[in-house]
C-alpha cells in the first residue's frame, strides 16, 4: 500500500511539473524557461519526471505517444503535450468548445464502455471509463475563457488493473 501511494504521489507530481513546463499554471521560473529551446524543455521535463517516478518517461510537444491505443477517441487532433511511462499515458488536447459540449462529446466518444466515476467541479468535469482489463481512461475537461480554448486531459491506464 506505501508503495502504491508513492507511485500515486510521484504520478501526481509528475503531472504538475509538466503542465508547469508547459504552461499551465504560473511558473516562477518564466525568464530562465523562455531561454531553454523545446528539445530542452522536453529533456529538462523528462528528466524531473523520472527522478520522481523512477521509470522511463517519453514526453512530446503536439504528437501522441507512439502507442497510443487506437480505443481511445481524442475530442481534438490539437495536442498540446504528451507523456508516456511503463503503466500509461497522459496526452492534453485544446478544443474552442465550451466545456458542455466538449462533456457531450467525450460521453459520446466513449458510449459502450464502462463508466466508473464522474465528478462536475464547475469549470472542470472528470470522467473515468473502463474497457475490460484492457484499458482505462480517466478524462479531465477544463472549461476555457476568452482567452484560452477548452482544455482535455486524458490519463490511459493499460493493462490489467489491481
Amino acid at each position: 500500500m506505501r508503495r502504491r501511494s508513492a507511485r500515486i504521489t510521484g504520478g501526481a507530481l509528475a503531472v504538475v511539473i509538466a503542465a508547469m513546463l508547459t504552461g499551465c499554471f504560473a511558473n516562477p521560473l518564466d525568464a530562465f524557461v523562455e531561454q531553454v529551446t523545446e528539445d530542452n524543455a522536453k529533456d529538462t521535463a523528462e528528466s524531473i519526471i523520472e527522478g520522481v517516478g523512477g521509470g522511463e518517461v517519453d514526453v512530446s510537444f503536439g504528437e501522441l505517444p507512439a502507442n497510443f491505443p487506437p480505443d481511445v477517441k481524442l475530442v481534438s487532433q490539437n495536442i498540446v503535450q504528451s507523456m508516456a511511462v511503463a503503466e500509461g499515458m497522459l496526452v492534453i488536447v485544446t478544443d474552442p468548445r465550451s466545456k458542455e459540449e466538449l462533456v457531450e462529446q467525450v460521453t459520446a466518444d466513449f458510449a459502450g464502455w464502462e463508466e466508473t466515476a464522474v465528478n462536475d467541479f464547475g469549470v472542470m468535469y472528470t470522467v473515468m471509463y473502463k474497457k475490460g482489463d484492457a484499458l482505462t481512461v480517466s478524462a479531465a475537461i477544463l472549461a476555457g475563457d476568452e482567452e484560452e480554448d477548452s482544455r482535455v486531459n486524458y490519463t490511459v491506464i493499460v493493462g490489467a488493473q489491481e
